[in-house]
């Protein structure tokens, strides 16, 4: 695999599965817009939540006799064809930053909307002091 096909399919999923878990009946606990800085994994900007996607994976670079040369993501096992190739396997570390979908803003008005409202029922019952 080409490491432009390992990371655009990499980030295609992450994405798509942020998305998916923000449809899930817990969804309203996944969303972009409560975010906060942990480690510095998520950070605001006036675009959005982002987060950095850390890579490092091993690649090959090989040049065939027909001068053709490619980076591909290293895996085990070989295409089969012959065809005499030099190549070398190196390690690569970066990071890229990826905006998270918000997420329904609906759906976190009525989240905040109900916790609002259980924490304000939690008081009345507690009475004046905090006595029950």
């Amino acid at each position: 695999m080409e490491l432009k096909e390992f990371v655009q399919e990499t980030l295609k999923q992450i994405l798509d599965g942020v998305a998916a878990a923000q449809e899930s009946k817990l969804g309203d606990n996944i969303n972009a817009a409560h975010a906060f800085a942990e480690n510095g994994n998520l950070f605001q900007s006036q675009y959005g939540t982002f987060t950095r996607v850390d890579f490092e994976v091993a690649v090959t670079a090989e040049s065939a006799k027909e001068g053709k040369a490619s980076i591909s993501v290293w895996s085990i096992g070989g295409s089969g064809g012959l065809s005499e190739k030099e190549n070398s396997v190196s390690r690569i570390k970066f990071s890229v930053p990826l905006r998270l979908p918000d997420g329904d803003q609906n759906r976190k008005l009525k989240h905040d909307q109900a916790e609002s409202a259980k924490w304000a029922r939690a008081s009345r019952r507690r009475g004046p002091a905090g006595i029950v």
